[in-house]
């Protein structure tokens, strides 16, 4: 009759005790959804695997079990009882509950049940320092079940029924947090396969993305190939044309100018000087004729040599270059004769710009042609003041006064006029 009572008082306890926590888990659960904060989660003790074996060999009645629950009491400090002191070698609080508890299933072995509620009583002092999400799991509700067997045993239904009550809303409890963790964790798997979905479609449109840009790029590296082949066949075009350009320069100016003093040559100076004479009439305006010609200068090419003497040509170029002005035509006729036309003046001016020339000449140094002797020139000078028909007649003239310059003992000027009679015969060819 006693068991009936039992077994029925027990049923009634755990049918009661799991609608109040059911009760008690809507209602949570009805608060928690219309407060959006989470109670911050205490991190659970660490439990060493020693401690573990211990309680598993003391469940199982293994001969181990004392051994290892000696081996483990050691490391609790006699002076703080059943309170560890804090240290890496030491049981943390945790711990020293499972050790505890081992210690009393130890006990029932043994059929020491007041030991049992003894060693129990201790580790029930334990739970303030253990987070309670930690003390529902099972192995630390083992103590609310053992405690309610023992008491039990010895007759104290009401503390077996406190005890089966704590173990029972502990058990609802842990599989509510249990279903909530599995819950979390589909969740959390449902959310890590929705974003992976999504880092793939990313992922793919990324893909796509860069092979539009790749062809982009592509297409850009083209259009840039293309116009860097187009410049260069553009510059080595201009280059060609610059070049062909620069060689008909060169032709021309070849064909225009002396190649030893870079002066007007015979054809050019025909050319211009008619167009000058002509322009003179046609303006009524002087022009002038300067003809000179170095002196000696067939004995200086004999003595010092061919070289020395272009150098001297040379020389009598820039010399007269120095002279001149910019509308002003110098001309090298041949050999060692040079010619001066000088628009817009007249036989005096002209035979003064002469005079200037001739000492110019005679007082530069020649030493670094090689000659320490001086060297000079002959100059004949003539203007359209006097009646002639063409440049070749003007040339002539100039060319009888400066043979008329050296016959008078060279280094001189000598205008020309009508009544002039030279001895020698001018050289000088017409262009015709």
């Amino acid at each position: 009759m006693k068991k009936i009572v039992k077994i029925i008082s027990w049923s009634l306890l755990i049918a009661f005790a799991y609608t109040n926590l059911a009760t008690a888990q809507s209602q949570g659960n009805t608060k928690s959804s219309k407060t959006e904060q989470k109670p911050k989660k205490t991190k659970d003790l660490r439990i060493r695997q020693a401690v573990i074996d211990a309680l598993k060999a003391s469940k199982s009645g293994s001969r181990t079990a004392a051994g290892k629950i000696l081996q483990l009491s050691l490391l609790i400090p006699k002076s703080s009882g059943y309170v560890a002191v804090s240290s890496n070698t030491n049981l943390n609080k945790a711990e020293q509950y499972i050790l505890l508890l081992a210690k009393a299933y130890l006990s029932k072995q043994k059929a020491e049940l007041k030991k049992v509620i003894e060693y129990l009583t201790a580790a029930e002092k334990f739970k303030k320092k253990i987070p309670r999400a930690q003390l529902s799991q099972p192995m630390f509700m083992q103590l609310e079940w053992l405690m309610a067997e023992s008491y039990a045993t010895l007759g104290d239904f009401d503390q077996a029924y406190v005890h089966k009550h704590r173990y029972l809303r502990k058990y609802i409890r842990n599989n509510y947090n249990q279903k909530d963790a599995l819950v979390e964790q589909l969740s959390k798997k449902f959310e890590m396969k929705k974003k992976l979905k999504e880092n793939k479609l990313l992922a793919d449109q990324n893909v796509r993305e860069q092979e539009k840009i790749a062809k982009i790029d592509k297409l850009q590296q083209q259009q840039k190939l293309y116009t860097i082949i187009l410049v260069v066949v553009a510059v080595v075009f201009l280059l060609i044309m610059l070049r062909e350009y620069r060689v008909r320069r060169q032709l021309v100016r070849l064909g225009r100018t002396d190649a030893l003093t870079g002066l007007v040559n015979r054809k050019t100076l025909f050319y211009l000087g008619e167009r000058l004479f002509k322009k003179s009439l046609e303006q009524q305006l002087p022009l002038a004729v300067i003809y000179f010609d170095a002196d000696y200068f067939k004995k200086i090419n004999d003595t010092f040599g061919h070289q020395v003497g272009d150098e001297i040509l040379k020389q009598f170029a820039r010399i007269g270059n120095e002279v001149i002005r910019s509308r002003d035509v110098f001309a090298r006729l041949g050999g060692e004769e040079f010619v001066l036309i000088l628009p817009d003046e007249n036989l005096v001016k002209a035979k003064a710009v002469a005079e200037h020339l001739r000492v110019k000449i005679a007082k530069h140094d020649f030493s670094l042609q090689g000659i320490n002797s001086r060297v000079t020139a002959s100059f004949g000078v003539v203007s359209t003041e006097k009646t002639v028909e063409n440049f070749d007649q003007l040339l002539h003239d100039a060319d009888i006064a400066m043979y008329q310059a050296k016959a008078q003992g060279r280094n001189n000027v000598v205008c020309f006029i009508e009544k002039l009679e030279c001895k020698q015969k001018s050289h000088v060819r017409s262009s015709s």
